[in-house]
């Protein structure tokens, strides 16, 4: 019986870091100098694109860990689409509706990760500013400048994620917050 009571208590222990991961990925991507002085859109679009953005640092942070991180990983994914889902319903998406928008973001999801992924593995932050002008600043050519420095801060928030140790990644928007300035 041990065996399953270590399970237990290690998928207990795992859901803990993963929603205090989230939290974490969500306090970052709320903090209001992203809006205010980056000028990413305070809009339902903006707010999921940048959360998209941080979901893929922390992830990307994940892989790098190697497989043990993995589980961890989808529990964040998981909770990820679990808010998308609550939110589409209290913004009014109707019951019915709510499955086939959920497809679409996974979609979505996938291909920004996709993206993040090829600009990331390039060490020109160029190639990533311009995804991110297209997927956040939706490409209309006012958001180039913004566009650079949220590359920027994605880079540090990047450097940052790899010296924190994975056990110290739930706790991480509060030690973090000033690298947004």
């Amino acid at each position: 019986m041990p065996g399953i009571l270590d399970w237990i208590s290690k998928r207990k222990q795992r859901k803990r870091n993963a929603h205090n991961l989230y939290g974490s990925i969500v306090a970052l991507s709320r903090s209001p100098v992203l809006y205010s002085d980056l000028c990413v859109p305070d809009t339902l679009e903006g707010r999921f694109e940048l959360l998209v953005l941080h979901v893929f640092v922390f992830l990307d942070r994940l892989r790098s860990a190697g497989v043990e991180t993995r589980p961890l990983a989808q529990e964040v994914v998981d909770l990820f689409f679990k808010d998308m889902d609550t939110t589409s319903r209290e913004v009014g998406v109707g019951d019915l509706v709510v499955p086939k928008k959920m497809r679409k973001l996974a979609v979505v999801f996938g291909e920004r990760m996709a993206e993040y992924e090829n600009a990331m593995s390039h060490s020109d932050s160029s190639i990533l500013a311009k995804e991110l002008e297209q997927n956040i600043f939706f490409d209309d050519g006012s958001g180039t400048e913004h566009a650079a420095l949220l590359a920027k801060y994605v880079l540090g928030l990047t450097s940052a994620l790899a010296q924190t140790p994975i056990g110290d990644l739930g706790q991480v928007h509060s030690r973090l917050a000033g690298i947004q300035g």
